[in-house]
């Protein structure tokens, strides 16, 4: 592959990836939420976004390639609240996952 190569997607794998990495990340959130016991403002942010992540990956897996889009919503409000969050390394890499995500959605096929 050529390194500036846009990478489709199909829509059958990004539907079995997405899920995979998504609950991950749901997880890793929620162990973030019992080692660091974060003020009540910032759980209440990231139990939005645990909640927003799963709206996704519940909608990403009973959607069509034609309505996926329409599963973003979903993820631009996670991205959203996750922005309101400190800084910390995971919640920083959470950050990134979503984004990778939302950055392959438009080559989707």
């Amino acid at each position: 592959m050529v390194e500036n190569e846009i990478q489709y997607v199909p829509w059958r794998q990004f539907q079995q990836m997405v899920p995979s990495i998504l609950r991950l990340e749901v997880r890793r959130l929620t162990r973030y939420l019992v080692a660091e016991s974060p003020s009540v403002n910032e759980r209440n942010i990231i139990v939005k976004v645990r909640y927003d992540i799963r709206l996704f990956v519940q909608c990403i897996g009973t959607t069509t390639v034609d309505e996926a889009r329409g599963c973003a919503r979903h993820l631009a409000s996670a991205l959203l609240n996750a922005a309101l969050l400190p800084k910390h390394p995971v919640l920083t890499y959470v950050m990134d996952r979503l984004q990778y995500v939302r950055n392959r959605m438009p080559f989707i096929y």
